[in-house]
Formats: structure tokens, sequence, C-alpha cells
């Protein structure tokens, strides 16, 4: 059994990962067709110029919506203790507001994307206009993740009078706060606020204490996850370039260094988002963000053969581990395991194998295969039932978040490069 690699030898790796904050927001001026919304109400049909909008407008704007709900374990929940707010379904309203003629795309592509993702196709979806009244909020959730390929979320925040509801964005111990009221305020022209952040990370919308916070949310998909050519190929633009190339050198110094693994061994990366999961992994590696990305390009041009798990934090002891030759038991000091990316959906997935194991149809190994941790995964990992936190929206019944990894299976000292 190969021996972990001691965390001096590791240090400069994980001091060359760069993480960049999880979200991007500013103000944009439009012109006045893009405030300008019809909607319909009680059959009728109405409009508002939400650049000059009267508070009789938007109180009635307010009653056409529907109480907004969101989704939690799966299932919608109506509850004003956790989000008070109105909803409308882009069937029921009509705007000349289109990110892709703004530079909100720009925007997105060279400040909240890294290196070659800010190159890829992106498709932006209109999801859902909301109406904050006095005293509405959302308390901490994640946006409901609505298909494999999505990313983040763009929400635009109207120049309507209100005071409070300001964007609350944490990830990881760390928070940021987006007052769109105050950005927007005293504008020489009509002018948009603007969020968009990984739609993984948690937020909160805080009490708006006067007037209506009214909103656009759209749903942000990369275009080319399913494509057959790797995104790997794009040209990667100057805005990350040295990030990624002092995590690369890092990298291949870490590999020239005889003291490291010179029996071979795992060496792991616990990633800074979690992303959407369906029936497999295929397809995480082309919607890794951030640092994440960086990482699975550094190995991959280094001619390694990274793959991602799922992380499993379920099992209590050891009669409870299933563990079959292609598991990997990590050396967190927890029954933890990682689950490859070519297995089905993973609520199910420890009782196949478990049942697999008592008919005798797998051996169990000797032992635990021990991972060299750069960054060690989050404590609190993917569950067979979890309590989810809430997530905006809708609930999605063909998705949800998992916590993943990368290990990089390295060979013997001899076969370095």
């Amino acid at each position: 059994m190969s021996i972990p690699t001691s965390d001096d030898l590791l240090s400069p790796l994980r001091d060359a990962i760069v993480n960049k904050p999880p979200y991007i927001s500013g103000t944009l001026p439009l012109p006045s067709e893009c405030f300008r919304l019809h909607y319909l109400h009680e059959e009728s049909s109405n409009y508002l110029d939400l650049a000059n909008a009267s508070e009789p407008q938007l109180a009635k704007l307010a009653e056409a919506c529907q109480p907004a709900t969101f989704g939690l374990n799966r299932q919608d929940v109506l509850d004003e203790s956790y989000r008070k707010a109105g909803k409308m379904d882009v069937s029921q309203f009509s705007t000349m507001l289109v990110p892709e003629r703004t530079e909100l795309v720009k925007f997105i592509q060279e400040d909240l994307l890294d290196g070659d993702d800010a190159l890829r196709p992106m498709r932006i979806e209109l999801y859902k206009l909301n109406v904050y009244g006095k005293d509405s909020f959302f308390k901490t959730h994640k946006d409901t993740p609505r298909s494999e390929s999505m990313f983040g979320s763009l929400v635009i925040v109207f120049p309507t009078e209100h005071e409070g509801g300001a964007l609350i964005v944490r990830h990881r111990g760390e928070e940021w706060t987006f007052d769109s009221a105050r950005a927007i305020q005293d504008q020489p022209c009509p002018t948009i606020g603007f969020t968009a952040f990984f739609s993984d990370v948690d937020h909160e919308v805080s009490v708006v204490k006067a007037g209506y916070r009214v909103t656009l949310t759209y749903n942000l998909y990369y275009d080319d996850v399913h494509a057959n050519e790797p995104t790997s190929t794009i040209t990667r633009p100057l805005t990350s370039i040295t990030n990624f190339n002092s995590f690369k050198e890092a990298l291949d110094n870490l590999l020239a260094n005889p003291a490291f693994l010179p029996s071979g061994g795992l060496l792991g990366f616990g990633l800074r988002h979690a992303y959407p999961i369906g029936e497999s992994l295929d397809h995480v590696p082309k919607i890794l963000k951030g640092s994440d990305a960086i990482v699975w390009r550094a190995c991959t041009e280094l001619d390694l053969a990274p793959k991602v798990y799922i992380m499993y934090g379920d099992l209590k002891s050891d009669s409870e581990r299933v563990i079959v030759d292609h598991f990997v038991i990590g050396d967190t000091g927890t029954d933890d395991c990682l689950f490859p990316d070519y297995l089905v959906r993973w609520e199910r997935a420890i009782q196949v194998e478990r049942a697999k194991a008592c008919n005798g149809c797998v051996d169990r190994p000797k032992g635990p295969t021990p991972v060299s941790w750069v960054v060690r995964p989050e404590t609190t990992r993917t569950k067979l039932k979890t309590p989810w936190i809430a997530t905006g929206n809708e609930a999605c019944l063909n998705f949800s978040y998992g916590e993943v990894c990368i290990i990089v299976d390295i060979p013997v000292a001899d076969n370095n490069s």
C-alpha cells in the first residue's frame, strides 16, 4: 500500500490554487425599451415602464404575481417564514431585455468564468419575474439545478423605488453583499443592477424595507456539454493564463520530485463547488468551475488521467462498508467512499453494491487505498438521505447537487514524467 505524501510536499501545489469570488455584480445603463414590461392580470394585458413606475403601478404588478415557492427535498414548498415574494412565469409576461444583446454576456465571460470556459457557447434562459414588496425576503438557499449543463444564475434588478433587498452571497466560509438598490440610486439614466453567480453557492435576499424590488432571473447553461469536441481545444484567454500556468508548473514540479509517491498512489483534490448530478458524472468535467476547472485541465495537459468521484459520508461502521475493486476509501479518518464516474444515480448505488456483496458477486479488498489530499473535501458530503438546504424557485426531480472530488492515479516514480 502506498504511503500518503507528506503535507510539506503538497503545500506548494495547494498554495497555487487561486479562488476567485463565485459571483460578479454591477450596474449597466440600458436603452429605454429594455424597461418595458407587458404582463397579464385577470385576463387583461397591462403595460409598465420599470424605469418610471409609480407605486400604484408596482402594487398592481405585485397583485398579479403568485406567491413564490421554493424547492425543498425535491418538493415545492410555500412557506412565507422562509421566502416571502411574488413570482410570475414567463408565459405571463414579456420583456425587451435580452441579455445576449447587452454587455452582460461579456461581463459573465470575462469576470465570472475562467480560462477555456470564457469562450464556450452559453445559453441564457429567462426563468422568472419576481416582485419583493415591503417585508419580503428569501432566506439562504441554492438555486435549483435544472440541467446537468447549468452552471449559474443571472439576476437583474430594475430601478424601481425600494430600500433593502440586498443580495448576500456565501461560499466556503466567505460572504459578499451587493445592495443593488443603492447601486442604481440616482443614476443619470435608466440603469439595471445585476448579479451573476455560480448556482451552487448559498445566497439570500435580505428584507425589503420599503418599495418594490422587481427582478428577472435567468438560468445560465453551457451549450456544449454534450458536444463531441473537448473544451480543452479552445484557446485560453489571457485573463486567467497566469493562475493556470502557476498551478500547472507547481504540479509538474511535484511530479518530478523523487520523494513524491515513489511507489505510485492517489492524489486527491476536494473541489470548491458542488455540481448538478443526474444519471452519471460523465458531464461533470465539462462543467467544472473556477479553480476546479484549472485543476482538471492541468492534470490532463500533463498526461495524467484525472477522474471525478462522488463523496459519500453515510457509512457508519466497517460492517456497513461495501467496497469493490473500483471503489476507493480516503484517508480522512472517516468512512468516506469515493464513487467513480460511471455509476448511476447515487441514491441506489450503495444498496446495489451491498446486495451484490451479500450474494457473493464481488470480493472485498484487503484494505483501503489511501489518498494524498492536496485539498481535503468538505466535512459535509453527499448523503443518501440529504437534509438539502432549500433551493431557489421550484424543485427539480431530475438533478441534485453532489459533492465531488478529483482523483489522479499517480504511476510509480520510474514512469513519472
